[in-house]
Order: structure tokens, then sequence, then C-alpha cells
């Protein structure tokens, strides 16, 4: 059984990443890569993390040159798990 231990800071790390699935629906790594700030070893370890809890599906994608890439897209439980984390930073009042 693995137990849940979340770093102070996983959620401000793993914010850019879901930033950029969510504006730009599907992209793949090295948008990725170029789109956050952090480096790439980073985004490789959250999207493993992403992947892992199933925020984040991976599809396969032939590319046009010939060599296959996977794209990258939030699934309804990344999306949920990126609005709480949006409404945890700008807080509305009620």
């Amino acid at each position: 059984m693995r137990r849940e231990v979340e770093e102070p800071g996983s959620s401000a790390k793993k914010l850019p990443v879901m930033r950029t699935l969510a504006r730009l629906h599907q992209c793949d790594v090295e948008t990725l890569y170029s789109s956050v700030d952090a480096s790439e070893l980073d985004v490789h370890d959250i999207l493993s993390e992403m992947l892992y809890e199933k925020e984040v599906e991976a599809s396969p994608e032939q590319a046009t040159g010939g060599a296959a890439s996977e794209r990258f897209s939030l699934t309804l439980k990344g999306w949920g798990e990126y609005l709480k984390v949006l409404g945890s930073i700008y807080e509305l009042p009620e």
C-alpha cells in the first residue's frame, strides 16, 4: 500500500505543466520542455507522477518525419486537480 505524502511545493511544481496541458489540450513532451520554466528532468518526473496518478494520459502519435512521439493530455481527474489547485490560489469570496 502506498502512503500519500505530498511535498509542500509539489502542486506548485505541477501547476505550470497542468496549465500548459490545459491551454494546449494535447501536446508532446518537447512542447512541454519549451513551455515550462523547469528542467527536462523535472518535467519528466512530474509527467511520470501524473501518469501514475492517472491525471494525464499519453497517446502515441506518428510524426511526419517517421519518428513516433507521445502526446499528453489531462484526464478528467487531472482537470479536477488543476481546478482544485487554481481554486486554492484564487480563492473567491462567498
